[in-house]
């Protein structure tokens, strides 16, 4: 475990927390939030089961009053809040597929836009995102003995999605203890 330092080692190496359970998850994912901002894409990957959707709930609930729900067949849902947010699951598109979807309106229109399976996303590499992954490695979940136990790790890319990142994880410290790194 290393202390947080230049917000540029964020992006290179990650930060890694455990998720215990769907609960916790979520719980994460809403602290996480209040340090997004308008324009922010959040990547978030993993296999299916891997709890993408239970992180945008989280996310989403701890903004808006609005029921989460997952948009595998719709594509897009949209929540109002003080920052409007655009939940994407890219899970049926075929990768390089033409979407009729522009994920880059959403951003210019200063929307945050959460994205499951982003590695379905033949759009531009956005200049401000979290990557959130959410791994469940098989050896790590024998050794914790528990399934629903998760491994979370969030990098970033750009300055400001960097700096917020920095100072959630900054707090995140003082409340809850080290990090790894």
């Amino acid at each position: 475990m290393t202390s947080v330092g230049d917000p540029s080692r964020i992006e290179k190496d990650g930060f890694n927390f455990v998720s215990s359970s769907p609960e916790e998850t979520k719980t994460l994912a809403g602290h996480l939030s209040r340090y997004s901002f308008p324009g922010l894409v959040v990547l978030i990957s993993g296999l299916l089961g891997a709890g993408k959707t239970e992180f945008v709930r989280g996310f989403v609930s701890s903004m808006t009053r609005d029921e989460v729900k997952s948009p595998s067949f719709t594509l897009i849902n949209e929540y109002k809040g003080n920052i409007p947010i655009a939940h994407v699951d890219l899970y049926r598109i075929e990768r390089n597929a033409s979407m009729e979807i522009s994920l880059e309106e959403y951003i210019r229109e200063g929307f945050i836009v959460l994205v499951e399976w982003p590695e379905n996303w033949d759009g531009e590499e956005p200049q401000e995102s979290w990557k959130i992954e959410l791994a469940m490695p098989e050896d790590f979940l024998q050794s914790a003995g528990r399934k629903n136990t998760r491994l979370v790790k969030a990098t970033c890319e750009g300055g400001v999605a960097c700096q917020r990142l920095e100072r959630f994880i900054s707090g995140f410290r003082s409340a809850w203890g080290e990090v790894e790194r």
